[in-house]
């Protein structure tokens, strides 16, 4: 039987490293990389991301919420474009609703904006509304033949793949000469994941299968032909969100519940108590957040990345 973290990072050997009601984490005693095998591992990926969107409008939480989180998709693609300014083609893998390619496309003059989101849902939503050129199957399903990218970009999605290793050099593939490759994923090293876990807003066992730190996720990237351009950990959009609300699990002993109620606004005693147990929670967090602006303790790792230029055997 083949060792569970073999067909993620290619190396053989783990350690169980913790063990919860959702599934169990073992850690990769070669690489650091931790993985994530949630009890249900039989379900169908696009059926379970279905149920992120709403079929109505492919929105995923209140009006309010909705509004900033296109805010910060307009924030991403002004980061695209002053990372790389002579960019004019993207792949984003895991588009969501596809925001971000919109803004590329109609601010930026990008002259493709591509993206894959296997949520039915959402990939309707970025064709039908937006007019984005979408795929809704997995990246190591497809065939672009000779197209490549000037950039691409895994917000949030490679904690999510079942193989991280292929799926990254693939995307080396994919890349033009010089090409930029821009991850984000949760920090498995940050300040509160220890101190909050099983609570962890990261942890999401039922979606995540890998978890990353810096180490292991720089690893990943320089075995596979990229050189680090920059690392950070911290996020507007993430950071001090993730502190809060896994402290407040973590005092309250539940499991994510003013985040749910994000997704489906109703008045009750309870969310009234997390809300005002989150308004009293963010300032401090915030304020933690931006002192580890300079280390890699934060809640996110985003990593600039650009494809090493290899030379072709005699």
């Amino acid at each position: 039987m083949k060792p569970e973290n073999q067909a993620i990072c290619s190396h053989q050997g783990s350690i169980l490293f913790a063990q919860y009601t959702t599934g169990k984490l073992n850690l990769c005693i070669t690489c650091g990389l931790v993985i994530g095998r949630p009890l249900n591992m039989k379900r169908a990926e696009s059926s379970i991301y279905n149920r992120f969107y709403k079929n109505e409008s492919s929105s995923r939480f209140g009006p309010g919420a909705e509004f900033l989180i296109r805010l910060f998709r307009l924030g991403r693609a002004v980061t695209l474009s002053v990372l790389s300014p002579e960019a004019r083609t993207i792949l984003d893998v895991g588009s969501g609703r596809g925001w971000m390619l919109y803004d590329l496309k109609k601010k930026f003059r990008f002259a493709r904006t591509a993206g894959i989101q296997i949520a039915k849902p959402a990939a309707q939503f970025s064709r039908q509304r937006l007019g984005l050129e979408i795929f809704d199957r997995d990246l190591l399903e497809l065939d672009f033949g000779k197209d490549r990218f000037d950039i691409v970009t895994l917000w949030h999605v490679l904690e999510h793949v079942r193989h991280p290793q292929e799926t990254i050099r693939r995307i080396h593939q994919l890349l033009n000469p010089q090409g930029l490759l821009i991850v984000e994923v949760p920090n498995f090293f940050s300040w509160t994941c220890a101190r909050t876990l099983p609570y962890w807003l990261g942890l999401d066992l039922d979606y995540h299968r890998s978890f990353f730190t810096s180490t292991s996720l720089i690893s990943l990237l320089e075995r596979n032909q990229f050189e680090i351009k920059r690392i950070r950990s911290f996020s507007f959009e993430y950071s001090t969100f993730i502190s809060a609300q896994s402290i407040l699990g973590r005092i309250t002993r539940t499991d994510q519940v003013f985040y749910r109620w994000l997704q489906n606004p109703t008045f009750s005693m309870r969310a009234l108590l997390h809300l005002t147990g989150f308004c009293i929670l963010f300032p401090p967090c915030f304020l933690i957040n931006m002192i580890l602006f300079f280390t890699l303790r934060g809640e996110v790792l985003r990593v600039v990345a650009r494809k090493k230029h290899t030379q072709a055997a005699p």
